[in-house]
């Protein structure tokens, strides 16, 4: 018995130590977290400016006042530079450096084509610690990097978060880069940088930081009890995913243990027991047939509380006390009900012999029931159903009723009848067990409670979730509008200058060319001089090309009008809020930007679109975001018949078409855009609206296109978005929106 406590209790200040371990665990994960998703952003934003159009010129006098414009909007970057292949660079603080930053480990991984969080370095330039995010500059035709962008942020959002980092008193957190140098500590002295060194952890005269810093510097994530400045302390480490650095957090063993002392406490006192359990057990030596009889009992509780506590379900608990309780030889009926005051009754639950009906008794209103069975009196309780007419009688010195509290405020009741008299033992296991069913109870309700807590985290994710997914492609989709809007104003301009004065440019040619037939109809005799000039130039080829050539022109220009139009309209930059449009208009005009892709190929025939459209009021909706889910769905119509003709797909050879229906049912507009490509599988069609769910290669497609567009079909238009596919037989997506949409109430 001695050996099992002592293993027990091991065994249980093994799990009880390991959760602190992985709460401090947990602890550490939070900041590193943190850190990962800040750098993450910054890597995109580096990114986003090296496949800018103005860098990838390389010309300084281009790239330095965009530079500056991003400085003025990213608070979070205090210097942008552009490095050539030869290690010349150029930043916003000095121009033209004339320093060679070859040996830079940013410059060293962009032109090895990574985009990466160098190791904190002292800037040359300004004299600042500071972290370098850089990435390469890719031209289409040249695969290799043509030079380096590079972000410079100082380390002090690093160092706040890491500092913030502790875990009761005399904790600290540290920060290690990739060669094992602390890049954030208490103690100052032990941080470095390239340009004032400090001596790595790596080799440390201490062999377990040593050995620490070997784990952390290889990636590696635990917890682990080691010495450290002649102190046992414990080490949770977790490394970067966004840089090759690792964060420790050093806490004190006895921050962590001091949460043992209930345990060690509770040792000592099993300890006592112990004693007296073998005491006791001299005693049973004495009285063969008490023993027997208590073994007997022990036994029933062990097995009772085995069965109880494999469940969390309360009702199964409840049950099985019931039916192990009935199997008690001096017990003739075990009972277990609720207490319902309200109406004076006793609703039971579960009865053994299970042949008793169960249900709700009722008793006197007069009765103090609570005091009654707490005093082991007479009561009579009377079955509510009328078919029953059933009388439960408890009689005085024939039953023992135990209560169960529970914290939402109800009162059970486990009532064991029996024929004679009980004795102590069985008195004591009767307590012992609803002792274990107060415990069971307790555990059961917090598990519900851990459920229900568990369901609501899950769909405030899945809200936050769609939370961000709405912003990040609100806000892209409004840099888009700014920037097609833009482009459309300015190009409009000039066409219109172009289209106006065509008109007037005809007419002066036709002019000037009845003017020359004119003066070849008086048949005056030209100067040599001019007969040469008229034959170089090819008069009568002038004549009657110049007509065309004008008309083309005009053909030219007013195409340009057209998809000027059609950008202006697909954009709405003015129309974020509700207001009726033509919902046919919209239609027409992504397909007006998609036109390119409908065209014929080397590799494919012609798209062929068919519309059929209804009569359509103007419809409430949000014009640019309708726009946008018409710009997805259509895409991916070009797209499925673009990868069908390059792939073996039934029906590959049949012309690839695009099917648009429009028409209204009671107050509904519903559009229907089907294709006849290859179809999509059953396996993924139920994820098909999932955030982030994609068929397509890596870098190919983000799997936000239809999650967006059945957000804002359902949520903003308050509409539904769902589709028919069969393998082999194409897709149809249909949109139902309301013609009036309803106001929102916050």
């Amino acid at each position: 018995m001695t050996t099992v406590a002592v293993l027990s209790y091991r065994t249980a200040r093994e799990l009880l130590l390991d959760n602190l371990r992985q709460q401090a665990l947990a602890k550490i994960h939070q900041g590193s977290a943190e850190i990962d998703q800040w750098l993450a952003v910054r890597k995109a934003e580096v990114q986003m400016l090296a496949n800018s159009p103005v860098v990838q010129t390389l010309d300084w006098s281009q790239i330095e006042p965009y530079y500056r414009s991003e400085l003025r909007r990213n608070s979070e970057f205090h210097i942008f530079s552009i490095a050539l292949t030869d290690g010349w660079n150029y930043n916003t603080a000095k121009g033209q450096t004339g320093i060679s930053i070859k040996d830079r480990e940013w410059f060293i991984n962009g032109m090895a084509g990574k985009v990466s969080v160098a190791n904190p370095i002292l800037s040359r330039t300004t004299g600042v610690v500071q972290i370098n995010v850089s990435a390469p500059i890719r031209l289409t035709a040249r695969p290799k990097p043509v030079g380096v962008v590079s972000g410079a942020i100082p380390i002090n959002h690093v160092l706040k978060v890491v500092e913030q980092l502790q875990y009761g008193p005399q904790s600290y957190a540290f920060a290690l880069n990739s060669l094992g140098v602390p890049i954030s500590h208490p103690n100052a002295e032990l941080i470095g940088t390239p340009e004032y060194p400090a001596p790595s952890f790596l080799r440390s005269k201490m062999p377990e930081l040593a050995r620490l810093a070997e784990r952390m510097v290889a990636h590696a994530e635990g917890v682990e009890l080691v010495r450290i400045d002649d102190q046992w302390q414990y080490v949770a480490y977790v490394p970067l995913k966004e840089a090759g650095w690792s964060i420790a957090l050093v806490i004190p063993h006895e921050n962590l243990e001091r949460h043992l002392d209930a345990l060690n406490f509770l040792a000592i006192v099993v300890g006592a027991l112990m004693v007296v359990a073998i005491v006791g057990i001299w005693r049973q030596v004495q009285a063969y047939e008490y023993a027997r009889t208590r073994a007997a009992q022990e036994a029933l509780l062990n097995r009772l509380t085995t069965r109880i506590r494999q469940s969390l379900e309360l009702t199964t608990i409840l049950q099985t006390t019931v039916t192990e309780l009935a199997s008690l030889a001096p017990l003739e009926q075990v009972l277990f009900g609720w207490d319902k005051p309200e109406m004076h009754g006793l609703e039971l639950l579960y009865r053994s012999p299970a042949a008793e009906p169960a249900g709700l008794f009722t008793y006197d209103p007069a009765c103090d029931f609570k005091s009654t069975l707490a005093s082991g009196a007479s009561v009579q309780l009377y079955a509510s159903s009328e078919p029953l007419q059933q009388v439960l009688q408890l009689r005085a010195g024939h039953y023992f009723a135990l209560t169960l509290p529970t914290e939402q405020g109800e009162l059970g009741y486990l009532i064991a009848c029996y024929p004679k008299r009980l004795s102590q033992a069985d008195r004591e296991l009767l307590h012992a067990v609803i002792d274990q069913l107060a415990i069971a109870v307790r555990q059961a309700e917090l598990y519900s409670q851990t459920q229900t807590q568990v369901e609501l985290l899950n769909q405030t994710l899945v809200q936050l979730q769609q939370a961000q997914t709405q912003l990040v492609q609100s806000e892209k989709m409004s840099s888009l509008g700014q920037l097609v809007a833009g482009i459309a104003h300015e190009i409009n301009n000039p066409v219109n200058f172009i289209y106006g004065n065509l008109t007037h440019t005809e007419e002066y040619a036709q002019d000037l060319l009845r003017l020359v037939q004119l003066y070849q109809q008086a048949g005056c005799q030209l100067p040599p001089a001019l007969q040469s000039q008229c034959e170089a130039i090819d008069l009568e080829f002038l004549k009657d090309d110049l007509p065309k050539l004008l008309a083309s022109m005009r053909v030219g220009a007013c195409r340009i009008r057209e998809i000027v139009s059609s950008l202006r309209v697909f954009s709405r930059l003015d129309e974020a809020e509700v207001k009726a449009v033509d919902l046919h208009e919209g239609i027409d005009s992504t397909l007006m930007l998609l036109q390119n892709r409908l065209q014929p190929t080397s590799e494919q025939a012609a798209i062929e679109v068919i519309k059929h459209y209804g009569d359509l009021p103007k419809i409430e909706c949000y014009a640019g975001q309708l726009n946008q889910v018409l710009m997805n769905l259509l895409s991916n119509a070009i797209e499925a018949l673009t990868e069908r003709n390059g792939r073996s797909h039934p029906g590959a050879t049949t012309p690839g078409r695009i099917t648009i229906w429009t028409e209204t049912k009671d107050t509904q507009v519903i559009i229907r855009i089907a294709d006849n490509g290859p179809g999509i599988p059953a396996h993924i069609q139920p994820r098909l609206f999932d955030p982030f769910f994609t068929t397509k290669p890596v870098g190919q497609g983000t799997g936000m296109g239809l999650a967006i567009s059945y957000q804002i079909i359902t949520q903003q238009h308050q509409g539904q978005l769902h589709f028919v596919s069969e393998v082999g037989h194409g897709t149809e997506f249909i949109i139902e929106i309301p013609v009036h949409l309803k106001s929102k109430v916050d």
